[in-house]
């Protein structure tokens, strides 16, 4: 030991009074007294002179608080004199004195002071230093500044014995001096995961900025392929159309030569037909009446019309008066209920009036009868002297003092009794709500199993529609592959129809108008999308619907079917041209009808849709569906009555019935046989002119027919297997669809299940609160009978002093009788208040005044008048258009039967040349087919440049002029170079925006139109296009490919979605990308120098933990060995052993700390016993020590929580290491004290106020092992 304590010396300090000196000090000295003495204080000198930040260790607020309460002089200070070895005063600058004793060894004395103005000073061998040096003096003599190393407080042990395993890890770093790099390390930690924030940050903007230029360079690249493809658009969409162009160029061309070689026939025929004169005149003739005829037709058509309209005007003004009749009856009736109910009003409002008066009158009387009463009526009040009612009062308050407790019982069972009531009423309540919540569930779980199976119904139906398919395919297949035979049966065929022929009494009719319809209708079919009226596109199987069917169709009986709206325009453009009678056109892209709802064929009885009795191709349904829509046919009127009209659900219905009577929802009934049955003539036309096409056609033995059958078949074949296909796909759907309703369904029941046990759990509750109140009543009548009872007792010698034996009966009396009284007032009150309110909101009530009622029934009756006179006009208007029907109908029958007289004449003298004329109308109709032909190519080329046009398709059109007429020789008809010049004319003239983005289109277009004609130039293309133009079937597939073609590349262009600034976005995507680069390593380079940083600190402070750390681990082994081990033979000792729980960075984790003490399991140190505990403290707070040894060691009461055996091993322990280390120890035990070398006495000097010090030299006696105290004589 190279140096120990040899005294401290006291000033003032806290319970020690003037100067103090303790020592010399021994090796192992105990300081011992009483509690409250001082012992502390002693121990808080030495931390005060030893520790550099002493105010806070100590306990004091500021260092005032050290100075001794009674000192006359305000200041204090602690010396604390260490002595020596010679060796470590070699060289040494602490300075040697001399001690008054035998031996000469150096001494340093360090000295603390605190002046009255709480400023520390501080000496070294009585010299004033600064703190450092003082500090530096202290580390010389290896007194580092944590004085926890050396100096053990009071409950310190205790204190380390309870620490966790982080704890143990703060404890660890402060005693290693690692907690120092704490700071910086937490800093650099947090400023490295801002760092790398910021790093992630740059990384995800860098990584944008790089997804950015990725697209935008996908962008440029898509960019220049929406370019190329649009260039192939275009170039395409060129070639089709000067393929389509070129081949109906071909048409013409070969139009026009057919067209000149039956124009030569034609001449020749003119010139050998020879006509007579009477002929001719007959014909004008004939033309004159049959113009005058057709006049009159209209005329008379006109007329019936006109009528048609008045008799609906008619009809819609009777209905239009029995409504305003209905009406009026309503508003009639309405004002008669309102007076009703005026007059009951005002006699309600009298006989409320009359029961507020007579209530009021009760109420008086109630009061007077409650005075006069009054006057008649003893109170106890009244009853009782002033004396007698003192003594009343007091008995009164006694009474209330000696039941307070019964009474309090009878409030707590109240209470109680109110409190299960509310509590029932809740119950109640939530009773109905899951109830209520319960059957809502149970309605929803009705709900989801009726769509189950509605949707198993819906599965079924698709399981056998999939089933009809199957069978319909395999059918249709049947079909396909037996169609061909149809086509050996094409004579047995062509019988039937000559034998239908025969039988069909059809008397064409030698209509102008209408020939010149058929004519025309024949020039049109020429052109594509044509297909015919709708009169001769549809068939009636039964004969007995053909008027019902002609009165459905109505205006659009003879409508022609197209299928395109342009087709339509074109159709109408050339009927103008050729002042033809004008046609209704139903284009099939855009006519919208109905489809016809399945419960109109459900009924009943004859009534079915119109569209059931008919027969048409499935492409031209649109139509139909537009000209029939809704409409039903019946056989009779009556049946058709009920079912236009007697519908139970109010709704009407449009029906036909056979006899040609129409019943329209307004209720109008229309039509007739006679009126249809010229109409309906039609029907039979239509069927001779299919029979005589299809006899030609067998004839002539053209089988395009059955081609076209057996196209059908395949299309219907192929629409079959799609709708196989989908109803596949619908039972797919309809199957997951009830399997998640099933799912529902069940969720479903499982809430029910859980309402239905929340509802017995309430209803438990109820019959629980039904059964308290129960119990809180009898209670209650058990309390108030005790309080009776108490009260009898005690107003029982009262009542027979002032002789009134029901006293307390009595004032229970007077009490009820008032409570009586103002209930009873209370309840008149109420009904008069109910009755005055109920007055008020009668005379509040607002209703619709008679006064208007009237007014508007006078209104009524005013529009009535009106309608009435509109009525009579309309009818006399149809009088008079009756009388001019029929009398136009007259001369239309007498101008017929005179056309048929000259028809007769005609056709005699037309016998004779029939077959001249038959083969000179032929050519004609030939001639004017093939012009027809011709105008309609070049129609479509028309529109098909029109649409170049605005479709922007760059066509090559040349004017005349640049093309030369050396190329138009006839030598060079066969070449197609350019096609024939034809006029380019502007359907509708562009507005200036429009007409400048056209000339910007199309430059050519605008040179080629200044003459007026131009040439397609077919230049361009190759020659495998123009083979292709020159054959149908190679156009057809052209077209097919190219449309194809055409729809995947501008597919392509639409997912394309191109860019136009890729480019410049480009340049900035890398200008940021750049940015980002730059940014992201600045901040990467500032993390690795953080990190790098980080790793220092870390390493420094890992370093010094770990080399205290591996030291104490090796010291606290031995030291609690030390401590455990056994008197005997010293072979049984305890264990303890230190863990980490953090390897790495331990400082992050906790440090385990196990201590396992003799003859017992290995455990950690929360799970021993107290003393136990303290050993094992004991043990690592001298492993500590060990680690930074120092020359001294403090202990205060640390054997406060051990027992006699652990106490004396304590001592045993600090006997036998006290020669290289000083043990100052504070204790209260025996067993140690009487093994110190020296006793330091504390105790309290009360008439000073002060600690005073005795002191026991112990050396010179000898040292019992094993307990047993010494005997001590004289102080």
């Amino acid at each position: 030991m190279s140096s120990r304590i040899e005294r401290v010396e006291l000033f003032n300090f806290k319970s020690y009074s003037g100067h103090v000196t303790i020592g010399p000090l021994k090796d192992f000295t105990c300081i011992v007294g009483p509690n409250g003495s001082g012992k502390s204080n002693l121990m808080d000198a030495l931390c005060f002179v030893l520790s550099s930040n002493s105010t806070a260790t100590l306990r004091g607020g500021s260092p005032t608080d050290f100075i001794h309460r009674g000192a006359q002089q305000r200041e204090c200070f602690v010396t604390v004199v260490l002595r020596h070895s010679r060796a470590d005063s070699i060289g040494s600058s602490i300075v040697s004195v001399k001690n008054g004793g035998s031996d000469n060894m150096p001494e340093t004395s360090f000295t603390r002071i605190v002046d009255s103005a709480g400023r520390i000073k501080h000496k070294v061998n009585g010299k004033p230093v600064g703190e450092e040096d003082f500090v530096s003096a202290l580390r010389k003599v290896n007194i580092g500044p944590r004085v926890n190393n050396f100096l053990v407080f009071q409950n310190e042990v205790q204190s380390v014995s309870k620490k966790k395993a982080q704890e143990l890890t703060e404890f660890l770093e402060r005693v290693s001096g690692s907690i120092e790099f704490k700071e910086e390390y937490d800093r650099l930690k947090k400023t490295g995961e801002l760092a790398k924030i910021e790093l992630a940050k740059a990384a995800a903007a860098r990584r944008e900025a790089g997804s950015a230029l990725t697209v935008a360079r996908d962008q440029k690249k898509e960019t220049e392929k929406y370019s190329e493809t649009m260039k192939r658009i275009s170039e395409e969409r060129c070639n089709e159309a000067l393929v389509e162009l070129l081949s109906i160029e071909n048409r013409i061309r070969k139009q026009k030569r057919q067209l000149a070689l039956q124009s030569a026939e034609l001449e020749k025929l003119m010139k050998t037909f020879t006509s007579a004169q009477d002929a001719e005149e007959m014909k004008r003739t004939y033309a004159e009446k049959n113009k005058s005829y057709l006049e009159e037709i209209n005329q008379n058509r006109k007329d019936i019309s006109d009528l048609r309209n008045l008799r609906s005007s008619l009809d819609n003004a009777m209905v239009r008066l029995e409504h305003l009749k209905r009406s009026h009856d309503e508003k009639r009736r309405k004002m008669e209920s309102v007076l009703a109910n005026e007059e009951n009003r005002s006699r309600q409002k009298e006989r409320i009036e009359e029961e507020i008066r007579k209530q009021k009158a009760l109420l008086a009387a109630f009061d007077g009868r409650c005075k006069e009463e009054d006057k008649n009526y003893t109170s106890l009040s009244d009853a009782l002297n002033k004396e007698q009612l003192k003594e009343y009062g007091r008995l009164r308050v006694a009474s209330r003092c000696q039941t307070s407790t019964l009474r309090q019982q009878v409030d707590r069972v109240r209470g109680e009794q109110q409190s299960m009531s509310e509590g029932k009423k809740q119950c109640l309540v939530s009773i109905e709500n899951i109830t209520m919540q319960r059957d809502n569930l149970l309605v929803e779980v009705q709900r989801s199993d009726a769509l189950i199976t509605e949707l198993q119904q819906r599965q079924e139906e698709l399981r056998e529609r999939a089933k009809e398919l199957s069978k319909n395919s395999a059918m249709k297949q049947a079909e396909i592959t037996h169609a061909e035979r149809r086509n050996r049966e094409a004579e047995v065929e062509l019988e039937k129809i000559n034998a239908q022929l025969g039988e069909l009494h059809f008397i064409e009719e030698n209509d102008k108008r209408e020939a010149k319809v058929t004519e025309a209708l024949e020039e049109l079919k020429v052109l594509h999308g044509v297909r015919g009226r709708l009169v001769d596109l549809c068939t009636i199987p039964n004969n007995k619907y053909r008027h019902a069917v002609t009165v459905a169709l109505g205006k659009n009986l003879e409508a022609v079917v197209v299928d395109t709206s342009e087709t339509a325009h074109a159709c109408v453009r050339y009927l103008k041209e050729r002042r033809l009678p004008p046609l209704t056109f139903l284009p099939l892209n855009s006519v919208n009808g109905s489809a016809v709802d399945d419960r109109l064929r459900t009924l009943g009885g004859t009534c079915k849709p119109v569209v059931d009795v008919i027969c048409f191709d499935a492409s031209i349904e649109a139509a139909v569906r537009y000209a029939l829509g809704q409409t039903l046919v019946c056989d009779t009127m009556g049946e058709g009555r009920r079912i236009a009209y007697g519908q139970s659900s109010g709704e009407r219905f449009k029906v036909v019935t056979c006899d040609g009577t129409v019943l329209r929802r307004n209720g109008v009934v229309q039509g007739g046989l006679a009126a249809t049955r010229s109409r309906a003539q039609k029907w039979d036309k239509k069927k001779y002119e299919d029979l005589r096409a299809a006899q030609k056609r067998l004839i002539e033995g053209t089988n395009g027919w059955f081609e076209s059958e057996l196209s059908q078949l395949r299309h219907e074949l192929q629409g079959m297997q799609e709708g196989l296909r989908f109803t596949e796909q619908r039972q797919k759907a309809v199957k997951e669809e009830i399997e998640r309703a099933r799912s529902k369904v069940e969720g479903l029941r499982q809430k029910v299940k859980q309402q239905e046990a929340e509802l017995h759990a309430v209803e438990e509750r109820h019959a629980s609160y039904e059964e308290g109140l129960k119990r809180c009543e009898k209670e209650l009548e058990a309390g108030l009978a005790a309080i009776k009872r108490a009260e009898q007792e005690l107003f029982g010698d009262f009542q027979k002093r002032v002789n009134i034996p029901n006293l307390l009966e009595y004032e229970q009396n007077d009490l009820r009788r008032a409570n009586e009284r103002e209930e009873q007032r209370q309840t008149l009150l109420m009904l008069i208040g109910k009755l005055e309110l109920s007055l008020n909101s009668n005379h509040g009530h607002v209703t619709f005044g008679s006064k208007d009622l009237r007014a508007e029934c006078e209104e009524i009756e005013s529009l009535i008048k009106k309608c009435e006179a509109e009525l009579t006009a309309t009818k006399k208007v149809v009088k008079e258009k009756e009388v001019k029907v029929n009398e136009t109908g007259a001369r239309v029958v007498q101008l017929r039967g005179d056309l048929m007289k000259l028809k007769e004449r005609r056709d005699q003298q037309d016998r004779r040349q029939e077959d001249e004329r038959q083969k000179l109308r032929q050519v004609r109709q030939v001639v004017r087919i093939l012009e027809a032909g011709c105008e309609t190519f070049r129609l479509q080329r028309m529109n098909v440049v029109r649409r170049c046009q605005m479709e922007n398709v760059p066509i090559l059109l040349k004017p005349v002029d640049a093309v030369g007429k050396k190329r138009l020789r006839p030598s060079d008809a066969d070449d197609l170079s350019f096609s024939e010049p034809f006029a380019l004319i502007e359907a509708d003239t562009p507005d200036p925006s429009q007409q400048s983005q056209q000339q910007d289109r199309r430059p050519a277009l605008k040179a080629a139109a200044e003459d007026g004609r131009v040439m397609i130039d077919f230049s361009v293309l190759s020659e495998n296009l123009r083979l292709v133009a020159a054959n149908d079937a190679q156009l057809s597939q052209y077209k097919q490919r190219t449309a194809s073609l055409l729809e995947t590349l501008q597919r392509t262009v639409e997912s394309l979605g191109p860019n136009l600034r890729a480019a410049t976005r480009v340049v900035d995507c890398e200008a940021k990308l750049a940015l980002c680069n730059a940014q992201f390593d600045a901040v990467h380079k500032r993390v690795r120098e953080i990190d790098s940083n980080l790793m220092k600190v870390k390493h420094l402070r890992t370093k010094r933990f770990f080399e205290t750390y591996n030291k104490i681990a090796v010291h606290v082994g031995n030291v609690y060995k030390g401590l455990t081990k056994s008197d005997s033979d010293g072979l049984v000792h305890g264990i303890a052993c230190l863990n980490l729980e953090n390897e790495d960075e331990p400082y992050l984790g906790g440090t385990l700390y196990n201590a396992t003490p003799p003859m017992k399991r290995c455990t950690e140190i929360e799970r021993l016993s107290g003393g136990e505990r303290t050993m094992a403290a004991l043990a690592l707070l001298f492993a500590v020590h060990a680690t930074s040894p120092t020359p001294f060691f403090v202990l205060d009461e640390v054997d406060a929580a051990l027992d006699a055996a652990n106490v004396q091993r304590l001592a045993k322990y600090t006997r036998e290491n006290c020669n290289t280390t000083q043990f100052i120890v504070i204790s209260l035990m025996d067993q140690l004290y009487h093994m110190a070398d020296m006793l330091v006495g504390v105790l309290k000097d009360k008439e000073r106020g002060s600690s005073s010090i005795l002191t026991m030299d112990l050396s010179s006696y000898p040292l019992v092992v094993g307990g047993g105290n010494k005997h001590i004589n004289g102080y």
